[in-house]
């Protein structure tokens, strides 16, 4: 349980390293179109987590190409 004290003394929840960390993360959300393509691609859990961090910065329509040359480089 996670007990959080809001003194305007202590600076409150903000200064929790913990907390700082989760709101600097940058979270993307894969389209049910690009989570089908790389479902259909033939990768195993690792190699598909590096795909992830690939497509994370990339447009959906970069995503989209990205993934069907790979698809076309795999058969």
């Amino acid at each position: 349980m996670l007990l959080i004290n809001n003194d305007e003394n202590d600076g409150g929840f903000e200064t929790l390293d913990v907390v700082r960390r989760y709101f600097t993360r940058i979270f993307t959300v894969l389209s049910k179109d690009v989570r089908e393509l790389l479902s259909n691609l033939n990768l195993s859990k690792d190699e598909i987590k590096e795909v992830k961090k690939e497509l994370a910065f990339l447009s959906e329509e970069k995503q989209k190409e990205f993934l069907k040359e790979l698809a076309k480089d795999s058969k």
